[in-house]
């Protein structure tokens, strides 16, 4: 499965599995169903009220059909993802979202990009285009993302833990606190650091020793800390553990 690396805006990064095909392709799906139930609901009220007729004897309820459905046809995916933070309906109920692929705040601008290529990706090829990038890119993008630099992913971090598993840590008996000022942080710190370490730990290399250092150096300086311990990662341990022994 591929994923993707996305700073946070503490400057943790965090893995996150792509969106592949299918989950793509179901919410594409979804999304197209909900457009047309929207459509026929407003085709029948039309009918229902003998507000339509012949278009060509009648063409102000022709006109009234097209500025009520063509909009929310071109515009459903820009809007929704724009208001709902990267997820249509569809996105949503399969878990994906779209973001950018730096680790940036998405902007419309950004949504723009990638909507304006649906043409040719999605309508006009009947979505081969999108199949044929995505599976030909190591980002799973089709060309509104490579042209935007968003990629779509899913919404659980890879070995991400929860509140819930951080507290399931056991306190050690006899156990004496050192840095007591970590009550400054809060839980979303302290299981950004844990699961950085289990990554640190699966993925023994330079750039996870790297991130190691600069979230030491980091801890250090809001502990008001001189200088940052040799044993970088003993030194993380301890300030994991010491907050959960003091917040429990």
């Amino acid at each position: 499965m591929r994923s993707i690396s996305i700073n946070t805006t503490q400057n943790v990064t965090i893995d996150y599995e792509l969106a592949g095909i299918m989950e793509r392709l179901l919410a594409f799906l979804l999304d197209s169903l909900i457009v047309t139930v929207y459509c026929f609901v407003i085709f029948w009220l039309l009918i229902a009220t003998n507000f339509i007729g012949e278009f060509g004897e009648n063409t102000i309820p022709f006109l009234i059909f097209v500025f009520l459905i063509f909009p929310v046809i071109m515009s459903y995916h820009l809007v929704s993802e724009s208001l709902f933070n990267g997820q249509s309906i569809g996105k949503k109920a399969m878990g994906i979202k779209v973001v950018r692929a730096d680790g940036q705040q998405m902007h419309i601008g950004d949504f723009g990009m990638r909507w304006m290529f649906r043409l040719i990706d999605i309508m006009l090829s009947a979505g081969s285009v999108a199949v044929i990038t995505i599976m030909s890119n190591e980002k799973n993008q089709r060309i509104g993302d490579l042209v935007g630099d968003t990629c779509v992913i899913k919404t659980n971090p890879r070995n991400q833990m929860s509140i819930k598993d951080l507290l399931k840590i056991q306190t050690q008996e006899n156990y004496k606190p050192k840095y007591e000022a970590v009550v400054k942080f809060t839980e979303e710190d302290m299981l950004l650091l844990k699961n950085t370490l289990d990554r640190a730990r699966s993925n023994p290399n330079d750039h996870y020793r790297k991130l190691l250092q600069k979230l030491a150096e980091k801890i250090c300086a809001e502990l008001d800390i001189k200088k940052v311990p040799k044993k970088r990662t003993e030194f993380l341990k301890k300030v994991l553990n010491d907050y959960i022994v003091l917040t429990r």
